[in-house]
């Protein structure tokens, strides 16, 4: 069972202590190159700079050689190339100077096959010895919750494998449909319309599998869900990692309905909970979910989404990513 730490106050000197700790423990060793994983920002969402450094500061004070790193994005913007993407960065306050460690935007890849994809994953990151995952915990439309699974499965993919997640799994519409627009309602990116049946504007579609699970009459079909994929190519990131040290620090506030992709991703939805730190990415982000939902009383994020947030949970435990079983340590 993986013990998860706690930390209800963000700026005290304990987020050291502990990661410090936690970091020896987990095999983080001197002269260790390490990369840390973070979304550096689409518009206001992100891990925070002033967090991400005191991590960087810890690893440089047990003699790790960190380095920020992301992947560039599907999607057209200033992320979608690495020069756009480096001067995001520097708006947010990523800079090497700031963060005390270099700012690397990955856009070579290795590949590993999983059951549905060839997944393409940062050369960076596989050729590191070690690997901490910093991750802004928040709402997601496709997944319900955006956490260390989705930080890793897309934010350490391709363009191209992002974009498999997005579309192998697009549902298809068969004879059972009634034309109830259940489906055209709690579509997130209302790229369904219903006249005499269900119509998905295929182009546009993100694949989440909304209109799925909540259709009354199986009247939709999809070969695989958004969550196996997820987490197929989270899967994949470690899988490129085997047998090194890694380390995952959900920062629970701010907790937003959208992305950290989004440009405006929106006001919180919910109150801080603070962070949480854990060697198992199973139980980070399950027990960041249970620990938002009990905070609020009840389940925001499928209130939100019309999507249980555990499936990516349950998927991950399934394909031997961690435990959802954990121990809760306040410190």
């Amino acid at each position: 069972m993986a013990q998860v730490h706690l930390l209800r106050d963000a700026e005290s000197p304990g987020f050291e202590e502990a990661l410090e700790a936690e970091l020896e423990d987990a095999g983080f060793k001197q002269g260790m190159t390490v990369a840390v994983k973070l979304h550096m920002g689409e518009g206001k969402g992100m891990f925070r700079p002033e967090l991400a450094k005191r991590a960087v500061s810890v690893l440089t004070g047990l003699g790790c050689k960190p380095f920020l790193f992301d992947t560039i994005v599907m999607y057209p913007g200033p992320r979608h190339i690495k020069a756009g993407y480096k001067a995001n960065a520097l708006l947010h306050g990523f800079t090497e100077n700031k963060m005390g460690c270099p700012v690397m935007i990955s856009d070579d890849y290795v590949t590993l096959k999983t059951a549905h994809m060839d997944v393409e994953v940062s050369k960076e990151m596989a050729e590191a010895d070690a690997m901490l995952v910093l991750t802004h915990f928040k709402g997601h439309d496709c997944a319900s919750f955006g956490g260390s699974i989705k930080n890793l499965g897309m934010g350490c993919a391709s363009p191209k494998s992002k974009r498999d997640q997005h579309k192998l799994g697009m549902p298809k519409v068969n004879e059972k449909c009634t034309a109830c627009h259940i489906c055209e309602e709690v579509c997130p990116f209302k790229v369904i319309k219903v006249k005499d049946k269900c119509v998905i504007n295929e182009s546009r579609c993100m694949g989440c599998d909304t209109c799925y699970y909540n259709c009354p009459h199986d009247a939709l079909e999809i070969s695989v869900n958004f969550e196996t994929l997820l987490c197929e190519a989270a899967w994949a990131a470690l899988k490129s990692l085997e047998g090194k040290p890694v380390y995952y620090v959900n920062d629970v506030r701010h907790i937003t309905k959208h992305c950290d992709c989004f440009p405006f991703p929106g006001d919180p939805v919910a109150k801080d909970v603070g962070i949480v730190m854990t060697s198992d990415i199973v139980a980070a982000d399950k027990a960041s979910l249970d620990l938002s939902i009990k905070q609020e009383g009840k389940d925001f994020y499928k209130e939100l989404h019309h999507h249980d947030p555990y499936l990516s949970i349950k998927e991950a435990q399934r394909q031997g990513m961690g435990k959802e079983e954990y121990s809760l340590v306040e410190i």
